[in-house]
């Protein structure tokens, strides 16, 4: 049947087709025939309504039904006839009618999978980056071990400097406010961390156990919080204990406490946590790099619209995510989430641009990822949760993200494919 296709920008095609009214007039006596069949008219036995019954007692019904069944008609054979034609959103019909010759003709919108010519991997060349560990990491890593396992012995006979811990009650109340005094006892920060404010952190320096200091801070006019914005808070805070952090030194020692045998195997430890490091993030970069290349000649502003809003709210859920996990209420009216959408959305659409070129590729380079991978990763994943890799399995069956999960196991083949293409080392 005659159609056609317009498309548009951010890969959007418009159809528009038609059927004749002899086709239409078949369509509509199927229908008839099958409400016939299980409608109830009235002084009718089930099934024996005349068809005139039928069309004058359910014509509405009808026609909407048989528009609905035109248009799926329609579009069936537009997606034969055009070879090529990959939706990725259900089309969107408009102006579905029927002519004064009783033929039909529809429009429907949709957005389209794009295809890209992609530049050759031929002569491309890997950028160099090292993957040996230096010494100075080694060390900077010890000391980095060291530091998490130091402690905090009482310093109640010093006075206070930078790198104090400091506990203290606090009282804090907010000039021309009526919200009830900020209370909180033993409270604990380290003086001179960059996220105890100034003031507090003047306020405190060279005090004692049993002294009380008084610290003030105005907050800009242009707060995020105009319950604050451009009013002052004045803190009590009376210390009740001094802390120094101990950190031990990175020797034997400690190295056993880590269940090595010495500092040497705690060495060899790092030499080999940091190289895996590093082999990780040469496969980042080189997988950016390949990536800007094929990607050079594609405007990131012509992507399908849905993939993109997709995307911003998958940022946008992460960043709601993370908030909940510092304690912060993500519906807090302080968010601008239309500005925070706008700033995160260029890095949605090269997440959306990456994706649809690797796609490509695997699709492409008939990339196929075996069961058994998907099963190590599985049994991965289910070790990391401490449960069966066959309860894991079950469960991601169970919440639909298997597919999920293999269809991101053969985007990862498929960067470890271009990566060898171009004679880079993968493990």
């Amino acid at each position: 049947m005659p159609h056609t296709l317009s498309r548009r920008a951010n890969n959007t095609v418009e159809v528009t087709a038609e059927a004749d009214a002899a086709t239409v007039a078949s369509e509509r006596a199927e229908i008839v025939r099958s409400f016939r069949k299980k409608a109830t008219v009235p002084g009718f036995r089930p099934g024996k309504a005349p068809e005139s019954a039928i069309r004058a007692r359910f014509g509405e019904d009808i026609e909407q039904e048989l528009k609905e069944h035109l248009a799926g008609r329609l579009l069936g054979e537009v997606f034969d006839a055009e070879e090529g034609l990959e939706p990725i959103t259900r089309p969107e019909v408009s102006d579905a009618a029927f002519d004064d010759a009783g033929g039909f003709r529809m429009k429907a919108e949709m957005e389209l999978r794009p295809r890209f010519q992609l530049p050759t991997l031929d002569g491309f060349e890997l950028p160099e980056v090292s993957l040996e560990v230096s010494e100075p990491e080694v060390e900077g890593e010890l000391e980095s071990v060291a530091e998490e396992h130091a402690s905090w012995e009482p310093a109640d006979g010093e006075t206070a400097v930078d790198g104090i811990l400091v506990e203290a009650d606090l009282h804090g109340q907010m000039e021309g406010s009526d919200q009830e005094p900020y209370e909180e006892k033993a409270a604990r920060f380290v003086i001179g961390h960059g996220s105890v404010p100034e003031q507090i952190n003047e306020a405190l320096q060279g005090v004692r156990v049993g002294e009380q200091r008084i610290a003030e801070r105005r907050f800009p006019d242009d707060d995020t919080d105009q319950r604050r914005a451009g009013k002052t808070v004045r803190y009590t805070i009376d210390v009740t204990a001094l802390k120094r952090k101990v950190r031990p030194a990175a020797d034997d020692e400690l190295a056993r406490t880590l269940g090595f045998d010495s500092l040497d195997g705690l060495k060899e430890r790092i030499v080999e946590v940091v190289g895996s490091s590093k082999r990780r993030q040469r496969r980042e970069q080189w997988r950016r790099a390949l990536l800007d290349h094929l990607e050079a000649g594609i405007d990131v502003n012509e992507l399908p619209p849905s993939l993109v809003s997709s995307a911003v709210r998958e940022d946008l859920n992460r960043f709601a995510y993370s908030m909940a996990m510092q304690g912060m209420a993500p519906s807090s009216s302080d968010i601008n989430w239309q500005e925070l959408a706008a700033r995160v959305e260029p890095g949605s659409r090269r997440r959306v641009l990456d994706m649809l070129v690797l796609e490509q590729l695997a699709d492409e380079w008939q990339m196929a990822v075996p069961e058994a991978d998907v099963d190590a990763y599985i049994s991965l994943e289910a070790k990391q949760r401490g449960i069966p890799p066959g309860e894991h399995k079950a469960n991601l069956a169970r919440e639909h993200k298997l597919e999920e999960l293999r269809g991101s196991a053969r985007i990862s083949a498929t960067i470890d494919e271009m990566i060898r293409r171009v004679g880079g080392e993968v493990e």
